[in-house]
């Protein structure tokens, strides 16, 4: 097998995590929000819609956006509704949504911060 094909094997095989929102589910069932490890593609865009001085707010809304997709991998939110999720939506909701997605994926980054120097220059990992 290629290496290409080994690291997106990887990437295939990561757990995701599912978001359970009553709030915006149908009568019968909850809206569940799949959320799939994060991509070099998801980090541009999300470097690409976040403006310079963006709030907590803001950046909440521009993980859901990146983050929030369907059982199938299709994004939920496109980027014009970033607005909608900010001015009228449910802040509890919105909130809540985003802390699950930033604490599954970024919880922990203060503990890896500067691990990387910890390997010398002539190990791999």
């Amino acid at each position: 097998m290629s290496v290409i094909n080994r690291a997106t094997a990887h990437y295939a095989s990561q757990e995701r995590l599912i978001i359970s929102v009553p709030e915006w589910g149908d009568d019968k069932n909850p809206l569940e929000i799949h959320v799939f490890p994060m991509t070099m593609a998801e980090v541009n865009m999300m470097g690409k819609i976040a403006s310079k001085k963006a709030t907590n707010i803001e950046q909440a809304a521009n993980v859901i956006v990146v983050k929030a997709k369907d059982k199938d991998g299709k994004r939920m939110f496109s980027v014009s509704d970033r607005d909608k999720l900010m001015q009228e939506a449910d802040y509890r909701v919105v909130s809540r949504i985003a802390e699950r997605i930033e604490e599954h994926f970024f919880g922990d980054m203060e503990k890896h911060k500067g691990n990387s120097a910890a390997i010398s220059s002539g190990e791999t990992s």
